[in-house]
C-alpha cells in the first residue's frame, strides 16, 4: 500500500468513520455546497439523492452518505453508525443530525465534524 502514495495509506490507516466525517467535512465546509430541508439539492436548488452526479449541496446526513458512497460504492450501512460518532462526540446522543442540520445550521454542523474528528 505504500507504494500508493504516503497520503493514500495514510488515509487508509484511519479508521472507516473518521474518513467518512472527514470526507463529509470536505464536500459541505463551503456554505455554498450545504442545504438545508433536503439531503441533497443541484446547483439550481432543486432537491434530489446525494449519489446524484448533479447534486452540489448536501446536508449533514447527505454528506455523509456522499462520502461513503464515494469511498465505498455505496456505505448506506455505515452511514448511521457514522452520524451516531459524530453525536456521541459532541454530548448529543439523544439528538439527531437532520434537526441540528435544518434548525442550528451549517457553523454548528461543520464545528461537530471537525470535533468528532478531533475525538
Amino acid at each position: 500500500m505504500r507504494s500508493l502514495g504516503s497520503q493514500t495509506f495514510d488515509a487508509m490507516a484511519k479508521p472507516l468513520q473518521h474518513q467518512i466525517i472527514a470526507r463529509a467535512l470536505e464536500i459541505i465546509s463551503d456554505e455554498a455546497h450545504w442545504t438545508r430541508a433536503s439531503i441533497a439539492r443541484t446547483a439550481d436548488g432543486s432537491p434530489c439523492v446525494c449519489l446524484d452526479p448533479l447534486a452540489f449541496k448536501f446536508c449533514a446526513v447527505g454528506a455523509l452518505y456522499r462520502a461513503a458512497g464515494e469511498l465505498l460504492g455505496d456505505g448506506f450501512e455505515h452511514v448511521f453508525k457514522t452520524a451516531k460518532c459524530v453525536l456521541a462526540a459532541n454530548n448529543r446522543g439523544s439528538d439527531s443530525l437532520p434537526r441540528i442540520n435544518d434548525i442550528e445550521g451549517h457553523l454548528v454542523i461543520v464545528a461537530m465534524f471537525k470535533v468528532a474528528l478531533a475525538s
